[in-house]
């Protein structure tokens, strides 16, 4: 019988175990240099400003980072073609720890201690002589989560030079992250936090199996095995490939981490992961074996767009087993494939917007936990 099996930890990456594959730590990980995804938020909104007349504004989404109790006054940016003067309002307030104020009167005026001023509230607006800007701090007895403090939202709104209010932008998003650069993570340190599998015999996937102890690199895993046999008349390749698949934490819009990695690691406790034994991919999938798969359902006026991560294109092109740490480039020119949906037509590298549209978007988020054919 064939079997697979599969680990996942988090500490602050991902690993997989089938045939003895672990997957272990997940995280999606945003570089310090991406700190701001003003070429999505243009991408996303560049109708608007194909059109003559006024234009409306565009909050840009923004990642800060700020150390464990520490704090950052940040400007809340937008962008507006007309050269208005823009006024800031905070939409919504990052969940759990983590507070907004207002400058004081003396720091936005002068530069001078303190910073901060008086509490925001949701839907209050911005007042700041300098140019938008607000002061976050983190509580002084803090810790490091595994993935982002919070988000918050906000809008920009160009104002007449009379100050009245011509028009509002859509919310742009600040994530405020640990120095980790962690957006999101799995730590399994209490539990499997809704992974599953799919792929295999039961329709619709099933939970992964939680085991609270350690193996070799692993500490609190979770695994599974392949329960679907289905090889090729001829080639004897597995035609049913089995993947770990993120629960929703790891959904949505993530295009903040463009640019960023996506980092996990891998091993075996069994399996014959000899070069004739491995999977080659699936039937009409000229990219070969899919690492990661994306896909976002909404995309491409929900037509529904899906990008892989060949094996491929990992460095060292291969997986034998052995545990491998992986780190993905999120970005579309580091050997990201998209699916032309046509068997006949080859998987072709995404262009610059639709990676970012994906990413902004996902829908499923797939590793690879089925690597041979026995």
């Amino acid at each position: 019988n064939k079997m697979d099996s599969g680990e996942l930890h988090l500490p602050d990456e991902l690993s997989a175990i089938r045939n003895g594959l672990k997957f272990r730590a997940w995280t999606l990980r945003a570089t310090a240099v991406v700190l701001a995804s003003a070429p999505l938020a243009v991408h996303a909104q560049w109708a608007e400003y194909t059109n003559t007349g006024v234009h409306p504004p565009i909050a840009l989404h923004q990642l800060v980072v700020v150390p464990p109790g520490g704090d950052a006054v940040l400007t809340l940016r937008g962008y507006d073609k007309d050269g208005d003067l823009l006024k800031a309002t905070v939409q919504s307030l990052p969940a759990g720890t983590g507070t907004v104020y207002q400058l004081s009167k003396v720091f936005s005026e002068y530069g001078y201690e303190p910073k901060k001023g008086i509490l925001i509230a949701a839907g209050q607006e911005v007042v700041d002589l300098t140019g938008n800007r607000i002061y976050y701090k983190r509580p002084a007895a803090d810790a490091a989560p595994v993935g982002a403090y919070g988000i918050m939202t906000y809008t920009v709104s160009d104002m007449t030079v009379s100050n009245k209010l011509k028009s509002e932008s859509p919310s742009g998003m600040v994530t405020f992250v640990p120095p980790s650069g962690i957006i999101v993570g799995s730590h399994f340190s209490r539990g499997a936090e809704a992974w599953t599998i799919v792929g295999n015999k039961a329709a619709g996937g099933h939970v992964v199996t939680y085991e609270a102890s350690s193996r070799g690199e692993l500490n609190h895993f979770v695994y599974g095995s392949d329960d679907t046999i289905n090889i090729a008349d001829v080639s004897g390749n597995d035609l049913n490939l089995w993947f770990f698949q993120a629960p929703s934490k790891f959904l949505g819009h993530q295009g903040i981490a463009y640019g960023g990695t996506l980092d996990f690691t891998l091993s075996s406790f069994y399996g014959d992961f000899a070069i004739d034994k491995l999977n080659v991919g699936l039937p009409g999938q000229s990219s070969g074996l899919h690492l990661v798969e994306i896909h976002c359902a909404a995309c491409n006026v929900n037509r529904g767009v899906t990008l892989a991560f060949p094996l491929q294109s990992a460095p060292g092109r291969g997986f034998t087993g052995a545990a491998t740490r992986f780190s993905v480039p999120l970005r579309e020119t580091a050997g990201w494939v998209e699916d032309p949906k046509n068997t006949l037509s080859r998987w072709a590298p995404p262009t610059q917007c639709t990676f970012i549209e994906v990413i902004s978007g996902i829908t499923s988020l797939k590793i690879l936990g089925d690597f041979t054919k026995w």
